[in-house]
């Protein structure tokens, strides 16, 4: 098959923001702890990401020292943010709410980012971003969330957000924001974005997942990416109408992501693979199972009257309906078959 051109993916950020531990974790099967020992990025680390069946990311990790950044934004700012699929901004969200109190105390900081210059940092980027690479989609992560009190996080991080927004005019219409830790599933839910923006005609995935759901009377079907488990489509069911799931739902359904992550790892420590689970109890049935070479479907009913072999047999039907469409002469299903 022939190799898909390489989607250039820039992840950016004031350094120690978590950018080279965040990005271990989810291509490189890193967990949390160990992700801790890892070292700082030294200028640019440039790396090959191959997720789905063709989908190859050239993922540019870009140090964080000031040192680089001036090279970032001055004599290689083409070299750095031309063609560009996605860039991802991280911020140490913590580290901004300790820069700016202390700042208005006149004391100093344990980072060498002052707020001022995290947010000309940003500014600049997307300056160059949109020159270079005006269709680049951007995400921007306000990290280590899990160092706020759970009391006034939300708002801390819609406050972050506005002053991000507000230091380069922007109404945020085309920037999408997430508060990420590496201790919880967040994570996974920023990268499930990131993911799902690069799969083309995403709109028949969502219809595959909404079919199952139909065909198993499931309240919650989702897709994963095989080897990340980043989630590709999901679909739960509001009374008789089946919808793409939205926050609450996202946010369970990337739980299950990083539950199944953990779980894959512990199979891989043990020279075994996972090929599929199920979970069945007087509350609800759960099904995970493989869907195409790099995808697996997820399928919950809460109908106890419905077996794990009744979906199967669904998944199956789906799988097998799914494939004649990938390989017929449609154009959609050419432009998804260079990804799926």
């Amino acid at each position: 098959m022939e190799q898909r051109p390489m989607q250039k993916l820039l992840l950016m950020g004031p350094g120690g923001a978590g950018k080279t531990c965040m990005r271990s974790i989810i291509f490189d099967n890193y967990l949390p702890r160990d992700a801790l020992r890892l070292g700082i990025t030294i200028s640019l680390d440039q790396s090959q990401v191959h997720i789905l069946r063709n989908l190859f990311l050239n993922l540019w990790d870009c140090g964080g020292q000031h040192r680089y950044v001036t090279e970032y934004l001055n004599r290689q700012k083409e070299y750095i943010f031309r063609h560009v699929g996605v860039m991802l901004f991280v911020f140490d969200i913590n580290s901004m709410s300790r820069a700016d109190s202390a700042a208005a105390a006149g004391e100093s900081t344990c980072t060498d980012w002052k707020l001022p210059e995290m947010l000309q940092y940003f500014t600049s980027a997307m300056q160059h971003l949109r020159q270079y690479s005006p269709q680049a989609k951007v995400f921007v992560l306000l990290h280590k969330t899990d160092l706020i009190n759970k009391e006034v996080r939300s708002q801390i991080i819609n406050n972050r957000k506005e002053e991000i927004l507000k230091a380069i005019n922007s109404d945020g219409s085309d920037i999408q924001f997430f508060g990420t830790s590496i201790w919880s599933d967040s994570l996974y839910l920023a990268y499930s974005a990131v993911v799902r923006s690069l799969v083309p005609h995403r709109d028949i995935l969502l219809d595959v997942v909404r079919n199952i759901a139909k065909a198993c009377d499931a309240v919650e079907v989702a897709m994963y990416e095989r080897s990340t488990f980043l989630c590709l489509a999901h679909i739960s069911r509001q009374g008789k109408e089946v919808v793409e799931a939205a926050s609450t739902g996202e946010l369970r359904t990337t739980e299950v992501s990083e539950i199944i992550k953990h779980f894959k790892l512990s199979c891989m420590n043990n020279t075994t693979t996972m090929n599929g689970m199920s979970v069945v109890n007087n509350l609800f049935t759960a099904l995970i199972h493989p869907f195409t070479e790099c995808t697996y479907v997820l399928v919950v009913s809460d109908n106890p009257s419905l077996s794990v072999d009744l979906h199967q047999l669904n998944v199956h039907a789906a799988r097998r309906n799914f494939g004649q469409f990938l390989d017929s002469e449609n154009p959609i299903a050419a432009a998804m078959r260079e990804v799926l």
